[in-house]
């Protein structure tokens, strides 16, 4: 917070100019402090490149899941909003059936409780109210996004984003 995501950005940008290749705790890093200052654009736009560049290969959006086992909570929310909006894009993601966020049960966690789980639930609560999640009767360390609210809910998205698009060309403004 307070500007420090920009002094992390600065450092990042050195790095690579020094020709320094950055890895997967760089990008993990700087999206935390993206995401934790509310710079979610900026942290999605890393995530994309992170993953890009083959990092996070544990996410599989077009094949109807995401694991967040081994993230960060930050990155994790990051990752959770990339593989939504992945799957929203046109042409793209068309996978038919449910969509699984896997959370783990929390067996990792020092007092055995899930910190994934809750927080990925209220994140979907807040950002994707039409969607929902619940949790997976078979594996409780997974969460369950129903297929036909989330191919609804992401065709509005996608909608919405072509008619901003739209007037922000309009108007001779990027969009």
């Amino acid at each position: 917070k307070g500007g420090q995501w920009e002094k992390a950005l600065a450092l990042f940008d050195e790095m690579q100019r020094r020709g320094l290749e950055p890895d997967v705790i760089a990008f993990s890093t700087l999206i935390s402090a993206c995401e934790t200052s509310g710079r979610l654009r900026e942290a999605r736009a890393l995530f994309a490149e992170a993953h890009a560049r083959g990092h996070f290969r544990l996410l599989q959006s077009r094949a109807g899941s995401i694991d967040l086992h081994e993230l960060s909570l930050p990155v994790a929310r990051t990752a959770v909003r990339w593989a939504l909006e992945d799957l929203g894009r046109e042409g793209r993601g068309r996978h038919r059936g449910d969509f699984f966020i896997i959370t783990g049960r929390g067996n990792r966690s020092t007092d055995g409780v899930s910190r994934l789980r809750p927080a990925i639930q209220a994140l979907i609560l807040e950002e994707y109210p039409d969607i929902g999640t619940a949790l997976d009767r078979k594996n409780p360390g997974r969460l369950v996004m129903n297929g036909a609210s989330l191919r609804r809910s992401l065709r509005r998205a996608s909608r919405k984003r072509n008619r901003e698009r739209r007037i922000g060309e309009g108007s001779g403004t990027e969009g």
